[in-house]
């Protein structure tokens, strides 16, 4: 029998991917189905509803409060909303499958912006040639997918990058100052929420024109049609998903193996692409299909054989 504590992690990995999954379709059915493409109103909502009820696990006891310093606290919170900015941005532009197949790229890019800030690490030669495997896996996936467009590629290269650079920051922070991924997210909650509805308030209702130049999708949010009422429950539930995430998160790190966990995230890849071919993306011949789910396989494959090297050479090294 699986022990009490085998049964809630168990329970948090099937929360933290069934959350993880839905957050990017949910976010995808607002955005392009309904129409509602007020990205830095709903990451507020988002924010505001996350840090509340991480509030409530810190008040009841469940969450150990640790604070980053105050400056570092606002420059996380700027980095992180525009770094979540630029990913539904590329998601609400781009198929369901392009945007997730492009996040495979984030780790060759975090060594990239390692090596132009002068950080020179040592890859061994199976490492070099797995994230080969990815990035050819990425391209062929690019090429024969039928909604690729400049905005949508501009926006996803953008997204990439900082994400890699938001993730290199969080990670060197939270070893430096001893704070797990819940406890960043929470200390960066509240001055997040605030910047997310500072930024809504200027770009969705003050001057909306100015998204144009931010490749954003351009107009208003009191000139949207409210008309169908279906947007609302699809609002609420993307907030309550971001809930479910971040705490699920919270129940599955440190209690799992690195590579379970990023076999995890790797079936997230396939069941986020997955879905959305089925529920979003347009079809297209059957030949160039096979090509794009080819290199989705690919690309999962170098990320996984990567894992698995790296994982391996950390245990020879330890």
């Amino acid at each position: 029998m699986p022990s009490a504590g085998d049964m809630s992690t168990m329970v948090a990995g099937v929360s933290n991917l069934f959350a993880s999954v839905s957050i990017i379709l949910v976010n995808k059915q607002i955005a392009s189905v309904c129409g509602f493409h007020f990205i830095l109103t709903l990451l507020f909502l988002n924010f505001i509803t996350t840090g509340s009820v991480l509030e409530l696990m810190v008040r009841s006891g469940k969450l150990e409060v640790k604070h980053l310093p105050e400056h570092e606290r606002w420059t996380f919170a700027f980095m992180a909303t525009i770094t979540v900015l630029l990913n539904n941005a590329s998601n609400e532009a781009n198929s369901v499958g392009f945007y997730q197949i492009t996040k495979l790229l984030i780790i060759p890019t975090v060594i990239l912006l390692e090596r132009l800030g002068g950080i020179w690490r040592t890859y061994s030669t199976p490492i070099v040639l797995s994230l080969f495997l990815a990035s050819l896996g990425v391209a062929i996936a690019t090429v024969s997918d039928f909604e690729v467009n400049a905005r949508g590629s501009i926006l996803a290269a953008i997204s990439v990058v900082a994400t890699a650079k938001y993730q290199t920051l969080q990670s060197g922070k939270q070893h430096e100052y001893g704070l797990t991924g819940t406890q960043i997210t929470y200390t960066v909650s509240w001055p997040q929420s605030i910047v997310g509805l500072v930024s809504a308030l200027f770009l969705d209702l003050l001057v909306p024109s100015v998204k144009e130049f931010m490749f954003l999708r351009p107009g208003g949010l009191m000139d949207h049609d409210f008309s169908d009422k279906t947007v609302f429950f699809w609002i609420v539930a993307c907030c309550c998903i971001a809930v479910v995430m971040n705490v699920s998160t919270y129940g599955i790190l440190g209690k799992t193996s690195p590579v379970t966990y990023q076999v995890l995230g790797q079936l997230k890849t396939c069941l986020i692409i997955g879905f959305g071919f089925f529920f979003f993306d347009a079809r297209g011949p059957v030949f160039w299909l096979c090509v794009r789910f080819t290199g989705v396989g690919i690309a999962i494959l170098g990320i996984l054989r990567y894992v698995l090297i790296k994982n391996s050479e950390q245990k020879k090294g330890a």
